[in-house]
């Protein structure tokens, strides 16, 4: 007899998760399962508040979207030990998952047209189908309107926040996703019509946008590029190999401005050279100013801007022989 109920334990533990139909719903057999769920929705927050007292402070607004998130937060595994508690539950869930079945033709028919976007149809299905759960948890029964109606919105909505959030390197807005949509069927209605592909000119009559934005949306959906991609199949080049070094330039720019200054100086007199020293920083040691050089070399402050000013007519006119700009030199 033990072994017996061992066995009766272990195949009830073992069922088979309910699978639901994705049959389509009348009109009335959809009306008839909604008030199902709204009823159900409505015992389960009242059997909640009556186990759990400390839930009264929590509790929600006679609407479907306050009551579904109220179930979501309290009705958890601890609460679900009430076996009136489970039995609610249980039923509440078949209630969403029969109408999430019977919509799931619906999520995939709006998961299909972002199908242009960088995410795959899997992942576009799978926020589809969130957007549709969403729906149901919000729809009001005394709106008097169809489910797929009202999902259709919220299936939608979800799509592009998520192409949005995963698509592009750069975050989009919903509606400049829109926007994005709208040019790209712009673009395959003019290459299949005139068999060219459109000029941004063309794009931006058609679809009545500025150049300007257009080209920033563009700019913002491109592709990005790896720097370590391969630029040939043929050979092992990659991008950062064609980049600039700029600190290299900077430094021979340094080093070809330090030994340009210090040819112009050789005909400078040494007191001249101390103060352009002091004054521009050419050494190494900071710019001063005119009072602090004047009190290092014990002259006067306007005897320091006279010193400068000479030495700059005589620098400048050394550079015009040459035919280099001193303004450049001393930067």
């Amino acid at each position: 007899m033990k072994t017996k109920r061992r066995k009766r334990r272990t195949a009830s533990t073992n069922a088979p998760a309910m699978i639901f139909s994705s049959d389509l719903l009348t009109p009335e057999e959809e009306r008839e399962l909604l008030n199902g769920f709204w009823e159900c929705k409505m015992e389960l927050v009242r059997v909640l508040v009556r186990q759990f007292p400390r839930l009264r402070a929590h509790r929600p607004a006679l609407e479907p979207w306050p009551m579904a998130q109220f179930i979501r937060d309290y009705c958890d595994d601890e609460a679900r030990r009430v076996v009136a508690v489970r039995k609610l539950h249980d039923r509440y869930v078949m209630f969403k998952h029969r109408l999430a079945s019977a919509n799931i033709r619906l999520a995939a028919h709006v998961a299909k047209r972002f199908r242009h976007h960088a995410l795959s149809y899997a992942d576009l299905l799978q926020e589809a189908v969130c957007g549709l759960m969403q729906a149901i948890d919000r729809f009001d029964v005394s709106h008097g309107t169809r489910l797929a109606t009202y999902a259709t919105w919220w299936i939608r909505q979800t799509l592009q926040i998520a192409v949005a959030r995963q698509s592009h390197l750069v975050s989009l807005s919903p509606h400049h996703l829109q926007e994005l949509g709208l040019l790209q069927q712009e673009s395959e209605a003019l290459a299949h019509g005139g068999k060219h592909l459109p000029s941004a000119q063309e794009l931006a009559k058609r679809t009545g946008s500025s150049l300007e934005h257009l080209t920033h949306l563009q700019t913002a959906t491109r592709t990005p590029v790896s720097l370590n991609a391969v630029l040939d199949d043929d050979s092992d080049f990659k991008l950062t190999e064609a980049m600039p070094d700029n600190n290299t330039n900077t430094v021979r720019t340094n080093s070809e401005r330090q030994e340009a200054l210090s040819f112009l100086m050789e005909n400078l007199r040494p007191r001249e050279k101390r103060v352009l020293d002091l004054r521009f920083g050419l050494t190494g040691t900071g710019a001063h100013s005119l009072r602090q050089i004047g009190h290092l070399l014990r002259i006067s402050k306007e005897r320091v801007r006279q010193i400068q000013n000479r030495a700059l007519e005589k620098l400048r006119a050394s550079a015009e022989r040459v035919g280099w700009e001193v303004s450049l030199l001393l930067d």
